[in-house]
């Protein structure tokens, strides 16, 4: 892996500034921000203050998010990335700004777009102040004092509902034209499938036991899954259509303080963010269900995270009733994404986790692309995924 050097990235940082000088968003410094892999991720410190909303009195938000795009990824130089997936993300947030989730305690929605700069892929977004990602808040020693009893349930309720009305929404008349647009977008579907379908056999043949007896179902399911991301955008499929097309738990920001639960008079509600729209794709909404919740199962198998197993049931409970094809397609996902969890670590480190522990998971990312493609209900009753099957 081989990110830009510093001097290299001061310059990018000067570049930036020089944009922003001319605008109301000029920045007296960028400090970078963690979590940038595809893109530069950096706090701008403003040099005049901001109004926070419409009709406010006083100007008193001092500092945004600035987000550059580039060619290549960000913690990779040498790993290139389709430059316009911030054209769509720009268009998708521009979309959202109305759409949002709420359930009697929560409310979910995405971040606001101030700037977009389509000759230099820069965006300036909202800073939300005081947020701390799903995915850290889950592996933080302090855990159950962010997410006490059973918050972890609301919180995969809150997922799962905001998913199913993003996906109705997005597949609404009123949308069509936004389908069309963000249809568009080849480059990053194609990433997509780079990433999952695209290599999940490839690891799976790191340890050749883990293929045995199975080669022949395996390959059917890569080659039917190129096919699926070879398929024009349509309408009028409710398991296809525009999906977030990277919803894992580093994409949902929380505010740094204890969930409420229940609601009490006057109690402000929850809020949840879901942020980096610039995988926004036509695709198969188990992209979106079963991506979530492999990414959660990951910190239960890696990091012994016991909130996300009712988190889970939560997710799949706010989503509603699947249907029996939805499901196994879900479940073939799941164990897609379990199995590139290899890929998606540093690959030039050692393996951090016990090779057991590495093996195990694997082989049930494995077993879950089997079973799901043999439609094997049975089986998963008694899995992690019962959830997806429940009162079928």
């Amino acid at each position: 892996m081989a990110p830009l050097d510093k001097a290299e990235e001061d310059a990018l940082i000067q570049q930036i500034l020089e944009q922003l000088s001319q605008t109301p968003y000029a920045c007296s410094s960028l400090t970078k921000l963690s979590g940038g892999t595809a893109n530069f991720l950096y706090r701008g410190t403003l040099l005049q203050s901001l109004y926070s909303q419409d009709g406010a009195t006083k100007a008193t938000t001092k500092t945004v998010v600035v987000k550059s795009s580039t060619n290549f990824a960000a913690a990779n130089r040498d790993f290139p990335l389709d430059v316009t997936r911030c054209v769509f993300e720009e268009t998708m947030l521009r979309a959202l700004v109305d759409f949002l989730s709420t359930t009697p305690n929560t409310v979910v929605k995405a971040p606001r777009l101030y700037l977009f700069d389509r000759r230099t892929n820069t965006q300036v977004l909202k800073h939300l102040l005081n947020t701390t990602d799903l995915r850290s808040i889950l592996l933080s020693p302090s855990v159950n004092n962010f997410l006490p009893q059973s918050s972890p349930a609301s919180v995969g309720h809150a997922l799962g509902y905001w998913l199913r009305s993003f996906h109705r929404w997005i597949s609404a008349p009123a949308q069509a034209a936004l389908r069309a647009e963000v249809g568009s977008n080849e480059g990053m579907r194609k990433h997509k499938f780079l990433i999952t379908y695209g290599s999940f056999l490839e690891i799976l043949e790191l340890y050749p036991e883990l293929v045995e007896d199975h080669r022949k179902t395996l390959e059917d399911v890569e080659d039917a899954m190129k096919k699926e991301f070879d398929k024009p955008p349509i309408d009028g499929d409710d398991d296809w259509g525009l999906i977030h097309g990277d919803f894992w738990t580093g994409n949902v920001l929380l505010p740094n303080t204890s969930w409420q639960e229940p609601q009490q008079p006057g109690q402000e509600s929850n809020k949840l963010f879901i942020i980096d729209w610039e995988n926004a794709q036509f695709g198969h909404r188990a992209i979106d269900i079963g991506g979530m919740l492999a990414d959660l199962y990951e910190r239960k198998h890696f990091n012994d995270v016991d909130a996300v197993i009712p988190a889970m049931h939560g997710l799949v409970q706010g989503y509603g009733r699947l249907s029996e094809e939805m499901a196994f397609r879900t479940a073939i996902h799941v164990g897609v994404h379990l199995i590139c969890w290899y890929y998606r670590r540093d690959r030039t480190a050692p393996l951090r986790p016990p090779l057991n522990q590495v093996l195990a998971a694997l082989t049930l990312g494995r077993d879950f692309v089997l079973k799901g493609w043999e439609k094997d209900r049975n089986w998963f009753e008694s899995s992690v995924l019962t959830p997806l099957f429940a009162g079928k």
